[in-house]
């Protein structure tokens, strides 16, 4: 997180299942990171890397399907804006959908809503996955 601020996102059953096993509630003290190359001990910090290795492959399939070459993207810019259209279009609160996003809440709620907003959150996620699930479903694979 920018400015090193902690920021809880609660995880979806389907998130969980797609990560696999997590260490014991006790480890998690000890390898806290979801997204990690050490087992939770550190971040996954090589964005740069893996991000390269994507575009490798989507231009290898796009090719392979006669397709023109994927326009220019940033994988964390993208996604989080893919998110944030897709929460409203689940009908998630737009105050809601930026905390999910960690963004700073500008004027006076920054400084006197100390509201975490879990719930909230928790739901909005919930939404996020649900309508992804569905756009997924309508995809002739």
């Amino acid at each position: 997180m920018k400015g090193k601020q902690d920021h809880a996102v609660p995880l979806s059953p389907r998130v969980f299942a797609l990560l696999g096993r997590r260490p014991k509630s006790a480890d998690v003290k000890n390898y806290p990171f979801v997204f990690s190359t050490t087992h939770g001990r550190r971040p996954f910090g090589d964005y740069g890397k893996a991000k390269a290795a994507l575009d490798i492959e989507i231009a290898k399939l796009r090719e392979a399907e006669g397709r023109e070459p994927m326009p220019p993207w940033q994988l964390s810019r993208d996604m989080r804006r893919t998110a944030k259209t897709l929460m409203q279009r689940a009908g998630v609160r737009p105050d809601i959908s930026e905390r999910v996003l960690a963004h700073v809440i500008p004027g006076v709620a920054r400084v006197y809503d100390r509201y975490g907003y879990l719930t909230e959150r928790r739901d909005a996620l919930e939404k996020l996955d649900a309508l992804v699930d569905r756009i997924l479903k309508t995809i002739d694979w």
